[in-house]
């Protein structure tokens, strides 16, 4: 089902299982990675929230990119807490476990996803990052302990760096967290094997 005023959807799963949170990359949508949701973890509820943030011809995205690539950190900042509210709002609504979510973000979602680890307390402590990046440096870091992440880059990548890569996943690991890397032979999107160590990591979570 589908909420065209709040861009959500929501797929109804086992009440038993894990629900996921679904956040697309630049240009996607709320539905935009259910196939990939689907395959990861099949019978779980799935939401996705669309990102309100609009690039270009109309690209949606969760938080502002300028012209020459930089990130505008205050609205980053109002986006995420504009997300996660969502978030508490809708598994209210649709009587979820938010505690027990699972994260897929792919790019511009895995980017705020793990913003807001280093940057916020979100409620998920599970994620799949398909090709994330580091936003800005975290001076101080949370406690992350218990958070376990998956967390992939490909060698031709035109937007992350695997510098940049690198940077992101010793923050995470310095503040705690479990984190698992996935580096494969491949450009800026979503490839079969990413996601089939992704499945094979998730079954042992």
């Amino acid at each position: 089902m589908n909420d065209a005023d709040q861009h959500v959807a929501y797929f109804p799963g086992q009440s038993d299982l894990a629900p996921v949170l679904m956040l697309h990359g630049t240009g996607g949508d709320e539905q935009d990675l259910f196939s990939l949701a689907n395959f990861l973890l099949p019978q779980h509820p799935t939401l996705g929230i669309r990102g309100r943030i609009t690039e270009g011809a109309g690209a949606n995205r969760y938080f502002i990119r300028h012209a020459d690539g930089s990130f505008d950190l205050d609205n980053i900042s109002s986006e995420s807490d504009w997300l996660w509210d969502s978030v508490s709002t809708l598994t209210a609504e649709h009587q979820l476990d938010a505690q027990q979510l699972i994260v897929l973000g792919f790019s511009n979602g895995a980017n705020i996803a793990a913003y807001s680890l280093l940057h916020k307390q979100p409620p998920f402590k599970t994620a799949v990052l398909l090709h994330p990046m580091l936003i800005e440096p975290q001076s101080t870091l949370p406690d992350l302990t218990g958070v376990n992440l998956f967390a992939t880059f490909g060698d031709l990548d035109p937007i992350v760096t695997e510098t940049n890569f690198d940077e992101l996943i010793t923050e995470l690991k310095t503040a705690g967290a479990d984190v698992t890397v996935f580096k494969n032979h491949q450009s800026h999107h979503p490839s079969q094997a990413e996601l089939a160590a992704a499945k094979d990591w998730l079954s042992t979570k």
